[in-house]
């Protein structure tokens, strides 16, 4: 579970007729941090697009377009610790991850040309998890979206060990949930962004989720709705996967998810 092999295709923004600069932040460990900035030529805003577990920020090439295509805002997609190409073995769930988080912040505000936009944090699956993890902690996060996203790390994991290895949440999956907290230093509880969305009020949160997605159950996405603080958005897409609203309907996907910022990074 911390050890994923890397899935770092040679995909670049390019691909897809986007033009990108190249980013690298070191983070708080000295790890190298690896990602692309895609600008735009008259910004509301910055994106930070956040990739789910065991993928790279090339997953999310396709939102990114239409991101782009559709809305006024630079879009920054970073490889998370330990995927793609960035450095680092251990994939901490949140616990390193939020630092690092910080760390780019800071060295996005540090640039003339970035200083002064408003920043919203856009993620799937783990990465929307983080998303809430980090916010929580950055006040200069102004609005978030999530899609997929977790209200329990051991719930996560425990799903993940039967769906993948067929192994059962006791006693199997229970001593790999430990074996996490002991490579981690910490409880998994910790991590759980159930524990800490409700710090992201007054600033807003849409939570999306698929309600036949059997990785992450859409009671998952109730319960994190239930706890956040306003200002609060829930979509749930009813024939969606885990991830897969934004394949099923694109163009409202976009819709709903730009207005969303359009009217929070103000």
């Amino acid at each position: 579970m911390v050890h994923q092999e890397r899935f770092n295709p040679p995909a670049t923004p390019d691909e897809i007729g986007l033009s990108w600069q190249p980013l690298q932040v070191n983070a708080p460990d000295g790890i190298p941090l690896v990602g692309w900035l895609i600008p735009h030529p008259a910004p509301k805003g910055i994106l930070i697009l956040l990739h789910g577990f065991g993928t790279s920020k090339a997953d999310l090439l396709d939102t990114a377009c239409v991101f782009h295509a559709r809305g006024s805002y630079h879009l920054v997609l970073m490889d998370f610790r330990a995927h793609g190409a960035s450095g680092g073995e251990t994939i901490s769930f949140g616990k390193k991850e939020v630092d690092d988080l910080k760390t780019l912040l800071v060295f996005l505000a540090g640039r003339p040309d970035l200083a002064d936009l408003p920043v919203g944090f856009y993620g799937i699956s783990m990465g929307g998890a983080i998303a809430i993890l980090a916010a929580a902690r950055c006040p200069q996060v102004k609005a978030v979206v999530t899609d997929s996203a977790y209200a329990d790390l051991s719930h996560a994991i425990a799903r993940a060990q039967r769906l993948t290895y067929h192994i059962l949440r006791w006693p199997l999956g229970q001593m790999v949930l430990w074996g996490v907290e002991l490579r981690l230093g910490c409880r998994l509880k910790e991590l759980s962004p159930a524990g800490a969305i409700g710090a992201i009020a007054p600033r807003p949160i849409l939570i999306i989720h698929g309600g036949r997605d059997i990785s992450i159950a859409p009671g998952q996405a109730a319960k994190l709705f239930k706890l956040a603080g306003q200002a609060k958005e829930f979509w749930l897409v009813p024939e969606a996967e885990h991830v897969g609203a934004f394949y099923l309907e694109r163009e409202r996907y976009a819709k709903r998810v730009l207005s969303f910022f359009d009217r929070h990074l103000s």
